[in-house]
């Protein structure tokens, strides 16, 4: 079963941001990387895939709190 779902960006270009499964580790231009969740993807003018989150303030912080921290690090 797919989903998909579409999110306009408040962009000059107006191009459309599609709902995406990372299945592999992708960075958005909007948060930290993201690996094995749902993020928001469009192709760049130059051919290239850009993701975004879309994740509030308050959610990202979440996440980051949500990360093990590594002993002797």
């Amino acid at each position: 079963m797919s989903r998909w779902a579409t999110i306009t960006d408040r962009e000059p270009t107006g191009r459309i941001w599609t709902e995406w499964y990372a299945w592999h580790p992708v960075l958005p231009v909007d948060d930290t990387i993201y690996w094995l969740e749902t993020v928001y993807r469009r192709e760049s003018p130059d051919g290239f895939w850009q993701y975004r989150s879309f994740r509030h303030e308050c959610g990202g912080a979440q996440a980051l709190a949500s990360l093990p921290v590594c002993p002797g690090a």
